[in-house]
Formats: structure tokens, sequence, C-alpha cells
């Protein structure tokens, strides 16, 4: 047997990449730019748990179970926001929002 042929964890290396195999680490998976519009968190967007809000942006944050937010009170904060929104209407600016990780507690 070659060097190659195992990982060190003792996985083989060809069955898939390390995060297919071993899992994500993290909180969060990916991300959704937000731009001009409104993005909604469900289908392929489902999984949203985080919200980063950088300086000037404005509009509004929708929360899955009710009630909202204005982005311009959460923008530049500097933070990651851990919301479970239903959509982001982005008025002006980008938002980012962060898809979870769901194997992450």
């Amino acid at each position: 047997m070659s060097v190659n042929e195992f990982h060190p964890y003792n996985f083989p290396t060809s069955q898939a990449n390390d995060f297919e195999r071993m899992g994500h680490p993290g909180k969060f998976l990916r991300t959704i730019t937000c731009s001009t519009g409104t993005t909604t968190f469900t289908g392929s967007n489902y999984g949203q748990g985080g919200l980063l809000v950088p300086n000037g942006a404005s509009g509004t944050a929708y929360f899955s179970a009710g009630g909202s937010v204005p982005l311009s009170v959460l923008s530049g904060s500097q933070r990651v926001f851990e919301f479970s929104l239903s959509s982001v209407t982005v008025d002006s600016g980008t938002v980012y929002a962060l898809i979870k990780n769901q194997l992450s507690k």
C-alpha cells in the first residue's frame, strides 16, 4: 500500500473529498449575497442562520416566525447576527446571508 492511498484518518482517498467524507466543520456552510431586491430562504436557499450587514445597507430582515427588523439598525456592527429569517429585502447596499451547517451545534 502506498502512502498516497489512505488519508491520515484511515479513509481511502478515492471515496470522495474530505468535506463529503467527514463533514463540513464550522457553524456556516456557504453564503448568499443579497443586493437590491428580495431574497427568500426557502428551497435551495433554506438553512439561513446568520446575517452580516455591512455599513450603508438598508432594507428589512423578516423573521421566519414573524416580525421584522430594519437593516439600518444592524448596519456596520461587524458581527454575525444568528437570526432565522424567511427573507431579506435590500433597498441599498449588500448583505450576506449565511447558510447554517446543519451538522454543527
